[in-house]
């Protein structure tokens, strides 16, 4: 225990001490210009329309604990993603994205690497309407679902677990300023059946044509103060076999403070989150969950009480459930999670390098129908001093 609160007050220290020598930098400074380092190199300016490159990078040192006598630390690369982008033409662009700390193990279904996030072209088809085909974001919505992943220090449970990318087209229609509306079919996995739920049950026939299909809403209100992002998404996984999930998100903008709220249902036959199956799912059972649903409130909110210094601070609410008895599983709750984060970040340059000082916590409490199963509460906590950097390298 001496040893966590040394490290804790070392870390205070080093942050507060970081902050300090960083409000001594002059404002002024040679590197307050978004330019890419081998524009930096030559002397020259040579970014393009056609060709952006960016390394989206967070590395930290990271000191984490679950009980009183169990503490660990070290300096980790938690996330370092290449991103290369650009404009063939004025109607036709491009995304490649990827991450660099990822399997590129090629899934069955899209045959793209799991490492690659977004891989496509799009196309201008008119002032308001456009399309994208290729790898992409699945447009749930949510702020923190849209929220750059470098800069989202720990994801709810249904941002960690749901899956993000996946191949397919979408349709975005610029209706007013204000609003756009987007239409998105895209494969409802990546990988096999066999990859994602493991043993079926035996009364799920799968789907030929395993799509999903989601329609999405995002404003932009009172002169843009207020926005939302609002999706309905249907996953057809087999016969009688469907995945729903809604979001309604709101965020509220103001110059020095922001916040959102991001509400999500999802409702599954089977259980394609996967949250109660990591559990549930054993030797003993070793078919996948059907009946389930998830329900997540996150929501957090950032104060610039200095133009270079920002609060903020996040809580996440969130439960796991059956929703019908089968054979081995009561219907009811059967997993709570609550997580709070909290820490201050440090922009020191006009440009999107940030440093932060943040600690988190989660409370996860199972229900006795899951403690059947032989697990256990627990409560994960880590303290971090890292920096976040969107490098631009051409």
């Amino acid at each position: 225990m001496k040893i966590l609160y040394f490290l804790f007050f070392f870390l205070v220290i080093q942050g507060w001490t970081l902050t300090v020598i960083a409000l001594s930098f002059p404002k002024n400074d040679t590197l307050a210009v978004n330019r890419p380092v081998i524009e930096r190199l030559t002397g020259s300016s040579i970014r393009r329309y056609y060709l952006n490159v960016d390394l989206n990078t967070r590395i930290a040192f990271h000191s984490s604990f679950i009980n009183k006598d169990d503490a660990k630390s070290a300096f980790r690369l938690d996330y370092i993603r290449l991103q290369v982008e650009g404009d063939i033409t004025d109607k036709i662009y491009y995304k490649w994205y990827q991450h660099l700390n990822r399997s590129d193990k090629a899934g069955q279904t899209d045959n793209m690497p799991s490492s690659i996030n977004c891989l496509g072209v799009g196309f201008l088809l008119t002032p308001h309407l456009s399309t994208f085909w290729g790898k992409q974001y699945a447009d749930y919505g949510g702020f923190e679902y849209d929220a750059n992943p470098a800069e989202v220090y720990e994801f709810s449970d249904m941002g960690e677990y749901m899956t993000c990318f996946l191949t397919g087209a979408n349709l975005m229609w610029q209706l007013t300023p204000a609003h756009e509306i987007r239409f998105q079919i895209v494969d409802s996995r990546s990988g096999s059946a066999e990859e994602m739920f493991g043993t079926l049950p035996a009364n799920v026939k799968l789907a030929k044509v395993p799509l999903g299909y989601t329609l999405n809403w995002n404003g932009n209100l009172y002169k843009n103060r207020l926005l939302t992002r609002s999706s309905f998404s249907l996953f057809h996984e087999g016969q009688h076999t469907h995945v729903y999930f809604l979001t309604l998100a709101t965020a509220w903008i103001q110059k020095n403070f922001n916040m959102y709220v991001d509400f999500m249902y999802s409702l599954e036959n089977i259980d394609k989150l996967g949250i109660l199956s990591d559990f549930l799912q054993n030797q003993d059972n070793p078919e996948r969950i059907q009946n389930s649903s998830y329900l997540s409130l996150v929501s957090r909110a950032n104060y610039r009480i200095f133009p270079k210094l920002n609060l903020f601070i996040k809580g996440m609410y969130e439960t796991a459930s059956v929703t019908k008895t089968d054979g081995k599983h009561e219907k009811g709750k059967y997993r709570t999670s609550y997580g709070y984060q909290g820490g201050i970040e440090y922009f020191p340059m006009k440009e999107n390098l940030h440093f932060f000082l943040m600690y988190r916590g989660r409370e996860i409490n199972y229900t006795a129908k899951a403690k059947h199963f032989g697990v256990v509460n627990t409560h994960p906590q880590q303290l971090s001093l890292g920096l976040i950097y969107k490098i631009p390298v051409y």
